[in-house]
């Protein structure tokens, strides 16, 4: 699913780098394929930590994406990516990173709301074997009391 709101906005999201940011069409193209996977495995690694209720406040807006600790994990990650992949300027990356990050996670946030999804939705929409990863880690950690 997230790839999916990635690829509606795709369009609109591009062309404001270009515009904003004076991103050439390819790298601002590329750059919004980074973020995609920079949210994704951002948001799968808060969730096998455990912080289910964080991404639940985050996704149905009770938490502005700045402010949980995880987003701006993603958004230096991201940021790193466009300077190192994509050769972008530092001084612009510090501005791209936070803008389009914000941008898709009020989108998937946005559409989480609109659809009424719950935690066990979100973490299927992550997918990657996430629940299994869940599950795994908490076992683990509980001393393998549910295996």
């Amino acid at each position: 699913m997230l790839e999916d709101i990635i690829n509606q906005v795709k369009g609109q999201l591009t062309g404001e780098l270009q515009n904003k940011y004076q991103l050439a069409p390819d790298k601002a193209n590329r750059s919004v394929e980074l973020a995609k996977d920079n949210l994704t495995n951002g948001l799968k690694q808060e969730a096998t930590k455990g912080d289910f209720s964080g991404i639940m406040n985050l996704l149905k807006g009770k938490t502005a994406p700045t402010e949980h600790p995880a987003v701006n994990g993603i958004i230096q990650n991201y940021i790193n990516d466009l300077t190192t992949k994509l050769g972008i300027p530092e001084q612009v990356a510090r501005q791209v990173g936070p803008y389009v990050v914000t941008f898709l996670m009020q989108k998937f946030a946005g559409k989480v709301t609109s659809e009424g999804m719950g935690q066990s939705d979100i973490m299927g929409m992550l997918g990657g074997g996430l629940t299994d990863k869940i599950t795994k880690g908490l076992g683990d950690k509980l001393g393998g009391l549910f295996k």
